[in-house]
């Protein structure tokens, strides 16, 4: 009996060292996977971060000559922000205005954007003939802004009225000729317009949130609009009681996806014109701007987080 009990702790002891060692194995296999993407991350990603955060902070001197050029940095602590003379906030008058206008904007577009993706989003979950062909419509303009195409059409290289949705005329639905013709008052008729126009951008910029909020809309259990319905609530009750309280945390992923994609949007002016500086050598007044909107970012989508949580996301649980 000694002897068997020695053998089977023998035979545990062997049975551990095999799967301790084939846990290892495992574990430098996921490694080396993952090297790759590790060594990119460093490269590409913590080193032009670093970067760009001593450049927020001094002044870039380029010297030299015959093909060779010498950068220096010289630190200016905060004169890239606050410079009675070339600071960001005291001389760039422009650049509050740009970022006043950018927050504006995500406040204005962002309830338009979340409501009209999932109100697509419920209308593409129906069963009806079709559904595959219009979920590919939606999610279109997604594959086509990430494209040669935009990029032709924005650089002027083609000249397509379709993709001009203005209200000047030029476009496709020139809706001040449209609403014009309604004899509608002036002031109502510009309400209308800008609405409208807005509406297609807004329409445009939908795609991956509707993909969210399809996922979202599968994982809902049957059986909740089953038992709503023994109840007798109607729709409008399903979709507030069911329907919105079980896709808070994919809200919560929209929410923070669309805030990142508006501000670091390509007709953002703040981005565009920190790219135009660095185009020009300007690295530290280019990289103060982006550093201090990073941050009023940064700040914006947690308080939008915080409120969302305590106002709903606990209401809802």
């Amino acid at each position: 009996m000694v002897t068997d009990s020695r053998w089977k702790v023998v035979i545990d002891m062997k049975k551990k060292k095999r799967s301790g060692g084939i846990e290892a194995l495992r574990r430098r296999y996921g490694y080396a996977f993952v090297s790759h993407w590790i060594v990119g991350l460093i490269l590409f990603f913590f080193i032009p971060l670093f970067y760009s955060i001593a450049y927020a902070f001094s002044e870039m001197v380029v010297s030299g000559g015959d093909g060779t050029a010498d950068v220096i940095l010289k630190f200016v602590g905060l004169s890239n922000f606050v410079d009675p003379k070339s600071g960001i906030l005291t001389a760039n008058p422009d650049y509050v205005d740009q970022l006043a206008g950018s927050v504006g904007a995500m406040f204005y577009s962002l309830p338009m954007i979340v409501a009209l993706s999932l109100i697509l989003a419920v209308l593409l979950n129906q069963k009806y003939h079709g559904r595959g062909i219009m979920r590919v419509i939606f999610f279109l303009p997604v594959i086509i802004e990430s494209s040669v195409i935009v990029r032709l059409l924005s650089s002027g290289s083609i000249n397509a009225p379709i993709f001009n949705m203005s209200t000047e005329g030029s476009g496709v639905f020139d809706y001040a000729t449209i609403l014009s013709n309604l004899n509608l008052p002036p002031e109502l008729s510009q309400y209308f317009t800008f609405f409208l126009s807005n509406a297609v951008t807004l329409t445009w910029s939908c795609g991956i949130q509707i993909v969210l909020f399809l996922a979202g809309l599968q994982g809902i259990p049957e059986s909740l609009y089953e038992v709503s319905k023994i109840e007798g609530a109607n729709k409008w009750e399903e979709f507030w009681m069911i329907t919105v309280p079980m896709l808070r945390h994919v809200l919560s992923l929209v929410i923070v996806y669309t805030m990142i994609s508006m501000f670091t949007s390509a007709n953002n002016k703040i981005m565009s014109n920190s790219i135009e500086l660095m185009r020009v050598t300007d690295y530290g007044q280019a990289s103060a701007m982006l550093w201090f909107y990073f941050i009023i970012v940064l700040a914006i989508i947690g308080i939008v987080l915080f409120f969302y949580n305590k106002f709903c996301i606990k209401k809802w649980e």
